[in-house]
């Protein structure tokens, strides 16, 4: 259901810039916001202004988000032109907002024009973004961006998928599973990029579906998954990297504390720890925990991917540790998370714990395992 300001046009003659507001206070700094034609957007940027650009009176949004918080968007439109100049710069919007670490965003990359990754979709979980973890048809693709003039687009949700148009007439990515679950919610716009300059806005819309409107795209396959990937895993409340770092054998007595949840991975196998961990406020690192009942003794190959950092753990005596994060092997290394890498884990006859700690910088908080071969083996047992 939508607000009775949802619908509109936003082609801002008029700018106030407004001082402390109680709404949505982060860490108690005053709130600014700006208005245009009565819609109030709060401002968690470095500048937002109203300019004039290329013959239209619009906003130019720098290194940040305005929040239209008193928007409750579910099924809809939104569209805007948007004009930026060639440079390390990410554009797009959210949706269905629960708050300002929790939604479904786009955004493409001004610096990567017509690259397989210059649009990317993400849910955002606990304020940490997950592009590393959705990485594949469904979620990246190839734009052609212009740098001299207005690049259109337009973002059709419709249930847990959507549709994205960029100067294009059909959809440019099919999004088929809005990963957050999000029904309902705030939008936002994003400009952003370390030293980038403005983005332009105009022409904003946020409208719901017209007749005969919605998602039209069409899936993409996604890359096969290995046998004997592993749905679900215990993962441990959040703690400071410091504590596992140079460890090679575990002691219970620092961890008694921890609390533990069920996570199901991703339809792509991976798990997305930020969905129950907060990096930012509760430290970097968590468990990733699996009991193993083994028959013998016997020798197990665990394929697996991460991010950023892990170090794995059979029976509390270190058997692996690793650096997957952005650009820590070379300068065009993503890391972005697959099946990648294995270990060969020594299983006792009996019960057996697999205790990974991952820790996260950005990008995706990220734990995927899998047993091709479960002979003599059986998971989640004590």
């Amino acid at each position: 259901m939508f607000h009775k300001f949802m619908i509109f046009i936003f082609i801002a003659l008029t700018a106030v810039l407004a001082g402390p507001s109680p709404a949505k206070a982060q860490n108690e700094k005053p709130v600014q916001t700006i208005t245009f034609d009565g819609q109030n957007w709060r401002v968690a940027a470095q500048k937002a202004e109203i300019v004039d650009h290329l013959g239209r009176n619009v906003l130019a949004l720098t290194g940040g988000r305005l929040w239209a918080d008193d928007i409750d968007f579910t099924d809809g439109v939104i569209s805007f032109d948007v004009a930026y100049a060639e440079q390390t710069i990410f554009v797009g919007a959210g949706w269905r907002a629960q708050n300002d670490g929790r939604f479904e965003e786009m955004y493409f990359r001004g610096h990567l024009n017509e690259k397989p990754d210059a649009l990317q979709y993400t849910p955002v979980e606990n304020g940490n973004s997950a592009w590393q973890i959705f990485s594949d048809g469904n979620a990246i693709a190839p734009v052609t961006q212009t740098f001299t003039g207005w690049n259109k687009v337009k973002i059709v949700v419709q249930g847990d998928k959507a549709d994205i148009y960029f100067n294009s007439e059909s959809p440019v990515l099919h999004i088929p599973d809005l990963k957050t679950g999000l029904t309902q919610g705030a939008v936002s716009l994003r400009s952003s990029g370390r030293q980038a300059g403005p983005a332009h806005f105009s022409n904003v819309a946020i409208r719901p579906l017209g007749p005969r409107e919605g998602v039209v795209g069409v899936a993409k396959p996604m890359p096969k998954l290995p046998a004997g990937v592993i749905g679900q895993w215990q993962i441990s409340s959040p703690f400071d990297e410091a504590e596992v770092k140079g460890v090679l054998k575990l002691e219970k007595r620092p961890f008694r504390q921890l609390k533990w949840q069920m996570l199901n991975v991703e339809t792509n196998g991976i798990a997305n720890l930020a969905r129950l961990a907060d990096r930012r406020e509760q430290g970097n690192t968590v468990f990733v925990r699996l009991k193993l009942q083994s028959d013998t003794r016997q020798m197990k190959m665990l394929r697996f991917g991460y991010s950023d950092r892990v170090r794995i753990y059979l029976n509390g005596k270190r058997v692996y540790g690793g650096d997957a994060g952005w650009r820590v092997r070379d300068y065009r290394f993503l890391g972005t998370v697959g099946f990648f890498d294995t270990v060969g884990l020594d299983l006792k006859a009996g019960s057996n714990e697999l205790l990974v700690a991952v820790s996260e910088t950005f990008g995706g908080w990220a734990w995927a395992g899998a047993f091709e071969d479960r002979t003599g083996l059986v998971l989640g047992k004590r």
